[in-house]
C-alpha cells in the first residue's frame, strides 16, 4: 500500500512540474501587412466571397389516378428557415431554384406528409416522392 501511495504521489509531482505556463514574452506575432481599407485587401483571383450557393433541385413527379396538389416546402432540417416553396401537382416534374447559405449541409423537403432530408453535396440535387420501405 505503501508503494502505491509512493509511486502516486511521484506521478503527482512528476506532471505538476512538467506543466509550463508561456509567458507573454514567448509570442511573438507574425508581421502583416495592415490595410488601411477594404480596397487594399489582397486576395487569390480564384476566392468566392459569397456565403450562399445556387441550388437546383430537381423533382420527379410522381403519377396519380387524380390530382393531388400540395406545397411544396424546402427548409432547413429543423425547420425553422423555409428557402423555397410553391403550390405543385405531384404528378409535375419541376425545377426549383433557391440559394442556400454555403454552412447548410442538409435540407428538409415537405410536400403534404412527406418529409425527407436531403444532403446538400452538390449544385444540383434530385428528389422524388417515394419513401424507403420499411421491412
Amino acid at each position: 500500500m505503501k508503494h502505491i501511495k509512493l509511486l502516486s504521489g511521484i506521478a503527482i509531482l512528476i506532471a505538476a512540474s512538467s506543466c509550463t505556463k508561456l509567458k507573454d514574452t514567448d509570442y511573438v506575432p507574425t508581421a502583416s501587412p495592415k490595410a488601411n481599407n477594404f480596397k487594399e485587401i489582397k486576395v487569390a483571383d480564384n476566392f468566392n466571397w459569397s456565403t450562399t450557393n445556387n441550388i437546383e433541385l430537381n423533382v420527379i413527379g410522381f403519377a396519380s389516378i387524380t390530382p393531388i396538389s400540395n406545397t411544396f416546402i424546402v427548409s432547413s432540417e429543423n425547420q425553422k428557415e423555409v428557402y423555397f416553396a410553391s403550390n405543385n401537382l405531384m404528378s409535375e416534374n419541376f425545377t426549383a431554384n433557391f440559394d442556400l447559405p454555403a454552412n447548410v449541409k442538409k435540407i428538409r423537403v415537405n410536400y403534404g406528409s412527406i418529409s425527407k432530408v436531403l444532403d446538400v453535396n452538390a449544385k444540383n440535387i434530385n428528389f422524388d416522392y417515394l419513401l424507403p420501405v420499411v421491412e
